[in-house]
């Protein structure tokens, strides 16, 4: 086969990818395409998009309920120092927060891990002010009041009901605690 023929193929094939992936055959159509072009050689186990995208999301919400999970053991049952606490909280929150911006460049739902950060910016914020404060009520306040603001703005910034819905709640759970 001439490198012509290769790069005509190679054209072919990727754009029978093109018309699977985007519906515009019927997917054995495709199927019959790239094993008729591809001689064969194209596995027949390779996966569909929507198969990759199931897997994608249910890969990102293990670990971020895993990282929430692991969050509390080191808060709670570590004897590690508040700054190295802080250092890793402070690298499971970037880390989700990186996922957020990745599944949302592939369009994917990224609810879980938002909220997963979101709690684990919670519990490191509380333990910080308990710690440095002894326990204070008002910097333990301050802190919570805060993350609702946090919680607030995101909701309002990025249209998430469930940031905005949290924020709401969680002010009049707070404003009715401070009150009694």
């Amino acid at each position: 086969m001439t490198k012509t023929e290769a790069n005509r193929k190679d054209v072919i094939v990727k754009e029978i990818h093109f018309w699977k992936q985007n519906n515009m055959l019927p997917e054995h159509y495709c199927n019959y395409l790239l094993a008729l072009y591809t001689e064969g050689e194209e596995s027949a186990g390779s996966e569909s998009p929507a198969k990759s995208k199931t897997r994608l999301k249910l890969t990102g919400s293990i670990i971020a309920i895993l990282l929430m999970f692991i969050s509390l053991f080191v808060i709670y049952f570590t004897e590690l120092s508040i700054v190295l606490q802080t250092a890793i909280l402070a690298g499971f929150v970037g880390f989700l927060l990186v996922m957020v911006i990745y599944y949302t460049k592939k369009q994917l739902p990224a609810a879980l891990p938002f909220i997963a950060s979101a709690f684990i910016l919670l519990n490191i914020s509380i333990e910080i002010t308990e710690k440095v404060y002894n326990g204070a009520p008002f910097p333990t306040y301050l802190a919570l009041f805060l993350n609702i603001f946090l919680w607030l703005l995101v909701g309002y910034k990025f249209k998430l009901i469930y940031f905005s819905l949290s924020g709401v709640i969680g002010f009049l759970l707070l404003v009715i605690f401070i009150l009694q």
